[in-house]
């Protein structure tokens, strides 16, 4: 499968199992990042709208180096490492939050299925694991600047397709209102295209096949 494809149809499965625990692992890293790069560009004291269009393009960005780093044939280590990582993110979660629930099933697989696959070598399936980790942070960003003010506009019950769609309480976009007489919605579909670009750009042309070695 070519890797725009590969890297659309792992988007496309996050989006719609997004609340779901299956998609728990990915959505830790995701958490992590975009959590992080709100915290510091937090720092900055910048205007709601420069700083929503800062943090979204920094996640953007960092999702074009994840897609460049498979671009070098580095996924599996790269699917691997994150796994690895979002088992420490959970137990950490677990040890501060004293509470255990199925999100570790998933974690547990999702880690099991990665050591499972480098130890058979199969590369091509250690890429889809790898684009959903990479691809999971678009996704995230969609949420927030996309279907977060539309809900909003709607006036939707964010759990209306529960547990599969939950759409988060606030985005990156949330401070920015209708500025300019214009709706949030459309402020935040705007740069989420604009930041897309590069991502859609970045995921094709990736090799196919097998690791030499």
């Amino acid at each position: 499968m070519r890797s725009d494809i590969r890297a659309l149809v792992v988007s496309i499965l996050l989006f719609l199992l997004w609340g779901t625990g299956l998609t728990y692992p990915f959505r830790a890293i995701s958490d992590l990042i975009s959590n992080g790069t709100e915290a510091v560009v937090g720092k900055l004291s910048l205007p709601a709208i420069a700083s929503a269009v800062f943090i979204l393009l920094v996640v953007m960005g960092i999702t074009c180096v994840g897609l460049l780093g498979s671009k070098m044939e580095i996924s599996e280590h790269l699917a691997l490492g994150l796994s690895f990582l979002g088992s420490i993110l959970y137990s950490v979660k677990v040890f501060t939050s004293r509470s255990f629930n199925t999100d570790a099933i998933f974690v547990a697989l999702i880690l099991a299925v990665s050591l499972i696959l480098v130890l058979l070598s199969k590369t091509e399936w250690m890429r889809y694991i790898a684009d959903a980790y990479i691809m999971a942070l678009p996704v995230s960003m969609c949420y927030e600047c996309v279907l977060n003010p539309l809900y909003r506009l709607l006036k939707a019950d964010i759990y209306m397709f529960s547990p599969f769609i939950v759409v988060p309480k606030s985005g990156i976009f949330s401070k920015v209102g209708d500025l300019l007489g214009v709706p949030l919605v459309a402020w935040g579909t705007f740069f989420f295209i604009v930041a897309l670009l590069p991502v859609i750009y970045t995921s094709g042309g990736r090799k196919e096949g097998r690791i030499k070695r």
